[in-house]
Protein backbone atom coordinates (compact mmCIF):
# COMPACT_ATOMS: atom_id res chain seq x y z
CA UNK A 1 0.00 0.00 0.00
CA UNK A 2 2.99 2.27 1.37
CA UNK A 3 4.78 1.39 -1.91
CA UNK A 4 1.68 2.12 -4.43
CA UNK A 5 1.42 5.02 -2.71
CA UNK A 6 4.96 6.17 -3.63
CA UNK A 7 4.60 5.19 -7.23
CA UNK A 8 1.94 7.67 -7.28
CA UNK A 9 2.94 10.08 -5.72
CA UNK A 10 6.68 10.37 -7.71
CA UNK A 11 4.42 9.42 -10.80
CA UNK A 12 2.32 12.84 -9.94
CA UNK A 13 5.66 14.91 -8.97
CA UNK A 14 6.76 13.67 -13.15
CA UNK A 15 3.83 15.10 -14.21
CA UNK A 16 4.03 18.28 -12.67
CA UNK A 17 7.87 18.37 -13.88
CA UNK A 18 7.21 17.64 -17.50
CA UNK A 19 4.16 20.15 -17.13
CA UNK A 20 6.79 23.02 -16.21
CA UNK A 21 8.87 22.27 -18.84
CA UNK A 22 6.37 22.20 -21.73
CA UNK A 23 4.73 25.41 -20.30
CA UNK A 24 8.28 27.36 -20.01
CA UNK A 25 9.07 25.98 -23.58
CA UNK A 26 7.86 27.42 -27.16
CA UNK A 27 7.80 31.10 -26.76
CA UNK A 28 9.82 33.91 -27.67
CA UNK A 29 12.11 36.26 -24.89
CA UNK A 30 13.46 39.04 -25.30
CA UNK A 31 16.91 37.83 -26.05
CA UNK A 32 15.32 36.61 -29.36
CA UNK A 33 15.29 40.12 -30.20
CA UNK A 34 19.14 41.12 -29.67
CA UNK A 35 22.05 40.38 -31.38
CA UNK A 36 25.53 40.08 -29.94
CA UNK A 37 24.90 41.76 -26.75
CA UNK A 38 22.96 44.42 -28.68
CA UNK A 39 18.76 45.02 -28.04
CA UNK A 40 16.41 46.58 -30.77
CA UNK A 41 16.39 50.10 -29.23
CA UNK A 42 19.44 50.21 -28.31
CA UNK A 43 21.27 53.39 -28.95
CA UNK A 44 24.10 53.61 -31.49
CA UNK A 45 26.61 54.36 -28.69
CA UNK A 46 26.04 50.67 -27.27
CA UNK A 47 26.14 49.40 -30.44
CA UNK A 48 29.52 50.46 -31.08
CA UNK A 49 31.11 50.07 -27.66
CA UNK A 50 29.97 46.29 -27.99
CA UNK A 51 30.59 45.68 -31.08
CA UNK A 52 33.11 47.88 -31.88
CA UNK A 53 34.54 49.24 -35.17
CA UNK A 54 32.79 48.49 -38.59
CA UNK A 55 34.58 47.95 -42.11
CA UNK A 56 32.31 50.81 -42.88
CA UNK A 57 29.01 51.82 -43.67
CA UNK A 58 26.23 53.23 -45.69
CA UNK A 59 23.12 55.10 -45.50
CA UNK A 60 20.09 53.49 -47.17
CA UNK A 61 16.07 53.00 -46.94
CA UNK A 62 14.90 50.44 -45.68
CA UNK A 63 11.32 49.83 -45.25
CA UNK A 64 9.97 53.80 -45.84
CA UNK A 65 12.60 54.63 -42.93
CA UNK A 66 16.21 56.10 -43.13
CA UNK A 67 18.91 54.13 -41.47
CA UNK A 68 22.74 53.89 -40.98
CA UNK A 69 23.91 50.55 -41.54
CA UNK A 70 27.04 49.17 -40.27
CA UNK A 71 28.92 46.61 -42.19
CA UNK A 72 31.45 44.31 -39.58
CA UNK A 73 34.20 41.83 -41.01
CA UNK A 74 31.97 38.64 -39.84
CA UNK A 75 29.80 39.75 -42.21
CA UNK A 76 26.98 41.00 -39.23
CA UNK A 77 25.28 44.10 -40.35
CA UNK A 78 23.19 46.24 -37.70
CA UNK A 79 21.59 49.52 -38.96
CA UNK A 80 20.12 52.96 -37.18
CA UNK A 81 17.55 54.86 -37.50
CA UNK A 82 18.93 58.19 -38.98
CA UNK A 83 16.66 60.28 -36.90
CA UNK A 84 16.34 58.80 -33.90
CA UNK A 85 20.14 57.03 -33.58
CA UNK A 86 18.48 53.59 -32.05
CA UNK A 87 19.31 50.26 -33.63
CA UNK A 88 16.47 48.94 -35.94
CA UNK A 89 17.82 45.94 -37.58
CA UNK A 90 20.26 43.28 -37.98
CA UNK A 91 21.51 40.62 -40.15
CA UNK A 92 23.99 37.76 -39.47
CA UNK A 93 25.99 35.43 -41.24
CA UNK A 94 24.04 32.52 -40.56
CA UNK A 95 26.79 29.86 -41.62
CA UNK A 96 28.23 31.01 -38.16
CA UNK A 97 25.62 32.76 -36.00
CA UNK A 98 23.99 31.10 -33.09
CA UNK A 99 21.30 32.29 -31.27
CA UNK A 100 19.36 31.62 -27.86
CA UNK A 101 19.19 27.85 -27.17
CA UNK A 102 22.13 26.88 -30.12
CA UNK A 103 19.46 27.93 -32.43
CA UNK A 104 21.60 28.16 -35.99
CA UNK A 105 21.22 27.04 -39.23
CA UNK A 106 20.06 23.52 -40.50
CA UNK A 107 18.10 24.33 -37.04
CA UNK A 108 14.74 21.39 -37.06
CA UNK A 109 11.48 22.29 -37.18
CA UNK A 110 10.99 20.18 -34.15
CA UNK A 111 13.68 22.43 -32.36
CA UNK A 112 12.31 25.76 -33.64
CA UNK A 113 8.48 25.40 -32.54
CA UNK A 114 9.97 24.47 -29.34
CA UNK A 115 12.32 27.03 -28.58
CA UNK A 116 10.09 29.91 -29.94
CA UNK A 117 6.68 28.26 -30.49
CA UNK A 118 4.25 27.68 -32.84
CA UNK A 119 3.53 29.91 -35.34
CA UNK A 120 2.06 29.60 -39.17
CA UNK A 121 4.28 29.92 -41.79
CA UNK A 122 3.96 32.27 -44.36
CA UNK A 123 4.71 32.32 -48.07
CA UNK A 124 6.48 35.14 -49.33
CA UNK A 125 8.24 35.41 -52.80
CA UNK A 126 9.14 32.34 -52.91
CA UNK A 127 10.24 31.51 -49.38
CA UNK A 128 8.49 30.21 -46.04
CA UNK A 129 8.63 32.17 -42.99
CA UNK A 130 7.95 31.97 -39.42
CA UNK A 131 7.47 35.11 -38.07
CA UNK A 132 7.61 36.54 -34.39
CA UNK A 133 6.87 39.67 -32.55
CA UNK A 134 8.21 40.69 -29.33
CA UNK A 135 5.96 40.86 -26.13
CA UNK A 136 4.69 44.95 -25.40
CA UNK A 137 6.43 45.55 -28.41
CA UNK A 138 4.72 44.66 -31.27
CA UNK A 139 6.51 46.29 -34.19
CA UNK A 140 9.70 44.64 -33.14
CA UNK A 141 10.32 41.15 -35.53
CA UNK A 142 11.82 37.65 -35.37
CA UNK A 143 11.51 36.59 -38.97
CA UNK A 144 12.76 32.95 -39.50
CA UNK A 145 13.54 31.25 -43.27
CA UNK A 146 13.02 27.97 -43.01
CA UNK A 147 13.11 24.85 -45.96
CA UNK A 148 9.71 24.40 -47.69
CA UNK A 149 9.79 20.74 -47.12
CA UNK A 150 11.10 20.12 -43.77
CA UNK A 151 10.65 23.52 -42.11
CA UNK A 152 14.73 23.33 -41.38
CA UNK A 153 16.51 26.84 -40.52
CA UNK A 154 17.69 29.05 -43.46
CA UNK A 155 18.58 32.36 -42.51
CA UNK A 156 16.95 34.79 -39.06
CA UNK A 157 16.45 38.14 -39.09
CA UNK A 158 15.66 40.90 -36.63
CA UNK A 159 13.85 43.69 -36.86
CA UNK A 160 12.23 47.10 -35.89
CA UNK A 161 11.41 48.29 -39.04
CA UNK A 162 7.95 48.14 -40.97
CA UNK A 163 7.26 44.83 -42.34
CA UNK A 164 4.77 46.11 -45.21
CA UNK A 165 2.71 49.26 -46.06
CA UNK A 166 -0.11 48.53 -42.74
CA UNK A 167 2.29 48.46 -40.36
CA UNK A 168 4.26 51.61 -41.79
CA UNK A 169 0.75 53.16 -41.29
CA UNK A 170 0.28 52.50 -38.01
CA UNK A 171 3.27 53.23 -36.75
CA UNK A 172 3.23 56.71 -38.45
CA UNK A 173 -0.29 57.10 -36.92
CA UNK A 174 1.30 55.82 -33.20
CA UNK A 175 3.95 58.70 -33.47
CA UNK A 176 6.97 56.91 -33.99
CA UNK A 177 9.53 59.03 -34.60
CA UNK A 178 11.73 57.31 -37.00
CA UNK A 179 8.45 57.08 -39.31
CA UNK A 180 8.60 60.35 -40.95
CA UNK A 181 7.56 61.11 -44.56
CA UNK A 182 9.57 62.20 -47.41
CA UNK A 183 12.93 59.73 -46.97
CA UNK A 184 12.21 58.44 -49.81
CA UNK A 185 12.96 61.49 -52.25
CA UNK A 186 16.00 61.91 -50.17
CA UNK A 187 18.99 62.02 -53.72
CA UNK A 188 21.71 61.35 -51.15
CA UNK A 189 20.54 57.86 -49.75
CA UNK A 190 19.90 54.31 -52.06
CA UNK A 191 17.21 52.66 -51.98
CA UNK A 192 17.42 49.09 -49.98
CA UNK A 193 13.81 47.84 -49.72
CA UNK A 194 14.04 44.48 -47.91
CA UNK A 195 10.88 42.91 -46.10
CA UNK A 196 8.05 45.13 -48.34
CA UNK A 197 4.57 44.24 -48.88
CA UNK A 198 4.49 41.34 -46.46
CA UNK A 199 1.56 39.39 -46.93
CA UNK A 200 -1.06 38.62 -44.27
CA UNK A 201 -2.24 35.06 -45.68
CA UNK A 202 -0.38 31.85 -45.28
CA UNK A 203 0.44 31.67 -48.99
CA UNK A 204 0.18 34.81 -50.97
CA UNK A 205 3.30 34.90 -53.50
CA UNK A 206 4.66 38.45 -53.53
CA UNK A 207 7.98 40.45 -54.11
CA UNK A 208 9.86 41.94 -51.01
CA UNK A 209 11.20 39.55 -48.01
CA UNK A 210 14.58 38.84 -48.64
CA UNK A 211 18.59 39.77 -47.16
Amino acid sequence: MVKNMRRALSFSLLLCLWSTVCLAAGKVVDEDFSCKGVMLGDSESVLQAKWGEALYDKTVIKQGVKVKTYVYKDRSEASVAVRTGKVVDFTVDMETYVARRNVRQGATKFWLEKIYGKTPRKFVDGDYYLIYSREKHPHQHLLLKVDSEDGHLLDLHITNLPLDEAEQTAMAEEGDPMMVSGDIDDDNVHMEIDLSNLPQDKEVRVGGLGR
